[in-house]
This record gives C-alpha cells, structure tokens and sequence, in this order.
C-alpha cells in the first residue's frame, strides 16, 4: 500500500481538492489562480497523486514539478502561504481522509506552502 492509498487515493483527493480550489476562489488570494479552476485542479490531483506515491501521470504530462520555480511568477508572502494553507486545512477537516493521516497530510502541505513564498517584508536598516 502506498501513502497514497493509505491517504485514500482518489476517493479521497477528487473532493478534497475540488473543495479546497473552491475555498481558493472565496479567498483573497483567488486573483492568483486563473477563473476556471478545472485544470489547475486537474494539475493538483496528478501531482498529489505522484508525491504520495500513487500513480504518477504528472511527470510525463508536466515534467519535474519544479515547484518553486512554476510559483516564482506569483507573489506569495507568508499571508498568501498562510490563507492557502487554511484553505487546505479546513478542505482535509471536511474530508474523508483518515483522520491518523491528516496531520501527516497537513504537516507536509506547510512545508510545501512554507517553500513557495518568494516574498519577504523589507526590514528597516539599524541606524
């Protein structure tokens, strides 16, 4: 059995993620995503899928995911980082993903979020 699996697999992530992209829409960082959530979804599900170890139809389709490098062109500060993560957290909270996996799930998910911000605050000099 695969993490995947034992996440739940597709059963699982299909309405986990269309929830979760509909939290994205309602959110104030939605002006990041396009209007039509279909493919980004699409995109998630198949890396979600390989990352857990389940099948892996991202790679042929997107190559390397090459995940900070495809989210340079956003500007994603800890706020944006943290609203996508509560995003998540309340879509897994309403899911049917084991509730043992879920802390794994999520820990993993902050790292991600975490990784992804290219926006720092400037700090004033010392004078």
């Amino acid at each position: 059995m695969t993490p995947y699996d034992s996440l739940g697999g597709d059963a699982v992530f299909t309405p986990l993620l269309h929830d979760f992209y509909a939290r994205i829409a309602a959110s104030p960082i939605a002006h990041l995503f396009p209007p039509d959530l279909a493919e980004t979804t699409h995109k998630q599900a198949a890396f979600q899928r390989m990352f857990w170890g389940g099948r892996d139809d991202y790679t042929p389709w997107r190559g390397h995911p090459r995940m900070r490098a495809r989210h340079l062109a956003f500007a994603i500060g800890q706020a944006e980082a943290d609203i996508w993560l509560a995003c998540m957290r309340a879509a897994v909270a309403h899911s049917t993903m084991p509730p043992p996996m879920q802390l794994t799930f999520l820990e993993r998910m902050a790292q991600i979020a975490s990784a992804m911000i290219n926006q720092h605050p400037q700090h004033a000099s010392p004078i």
